[in-house]
């Protein structure tokens, strides 16, 4: 019987002129430079369009934010078993901040009058339930941030105006953020119309006038950039509060790209 030989110990030796496998080497300074030039031109031609989705969805969270607090006012007056007011503005300045609220406000003392109307609630009087501010400049620790600009407003004709209909104290097409508008929502969902109160104690102040609005109140949301033009296509969000107490937000777009922006191009994208 031949014996096998032991063939794994044996040393094996690429033959003469045989190639051998290069070291492995790294990007040279224009092959990176090249990589970072294309990197660039890829962020500019699609920064331009992530900016802008960005901004389309942040003017589409902070306005389904505003219609879920007007949607509150019901059912937080059936839970507390109290009439409860909705009110935009006025313009807030506190030192070097200024902000555009919109409170939730609670009718406490039951009398539909608005006692709390532009300043702090005190004892005994009517309860903020929640607010939303729209930072006109904000300052670290007080409201927003330092530097920041303002990002939404009620207008698309101006960042310092209000569009809005059938909302209280406001004569036929005012659009000062000075004035504040407001509605009540009462004990049977009913949206009423609000007035200033004529008898004392409370005279002046916001107050039911008894009687349901006849038509939804509306409120216009949109973006700062829609005013400037640099928001393509212009878009904005009409709020709606129907007289029985119901929201509804749509958003819309206008055809015409030149401002002032013509009102019957304003499009229903959605509801």
């Amino acid at each position: 019987m031949k014996r096998q030989k032991n063939h794994s110990t044996l040393l094996i030796r690429p033959p003469l002129g045989a190639p051998r496998p290069h070291a492995r080497r790294g990007f040279s300074l224009v092959e990176l430079m090249a990589v970072v030039f294309i990197i660039g031109i890829i962020f500019i031609i699609g920064g331009g369009q992530i900016s802008k989705a960005w901004k389309r969805q942040k003017l589409q969270s902070a306005s389904g934010d505003i219609k879920v607090l007007f949607q509150r006012a019901y059912s937080e007056a059936q839970r507390r078993g109290i009439p409860v007011f909705v009110q935009v503005g006025p313009l807030v300045t506190a030192g070097a901040s200024r902000y555009l609220p919109i409170y939730l406000i609670g009718d406490q003392t039951q009398d539909e009058v608005l006692d709390t109307f532009q300043k702090v609630p005190a004892a005994g009087e009517d309860i903020l339930i929640d607010q939303y501010n729209i930072i006109v400049r904000g300052l670290s620790g007080t409201m927003g941030v330092t530097g920041v600009d303002q990002e939404f407003c009620l207008s698309e004709d101006g960042t310092n105006l209000v569009k809005s209909t059938l909302w209280s104290d406001e004569p036929p097409g005012s659009t000062d953020w000075n004035v504040a508008r407001v509605l009540m929502c009462d004990l049977q969902g009913r949206a009423m119309s609000v007035g200033p109160k004529p008898a004392a104690p409370k005279v002046g102040l916001p107050a039911s006038t008894g009687r349901q609005i006849g038509a939804p109140a509306t409120l216009v949301f949109t973006h700062v950039d829609v005013v400037n033009g640099s928001f393509a296509p212009p878009t904005r969000f009409l709020i709606s509060i129907n007289p029985v107490w119901s929201v509804r937000s749509v958003r819309q777009v206008n055809s015409s790209y030149s401002l002032p922006y013509a009102l019957a191009n304003w499009m229903n994208q959605d509801g």
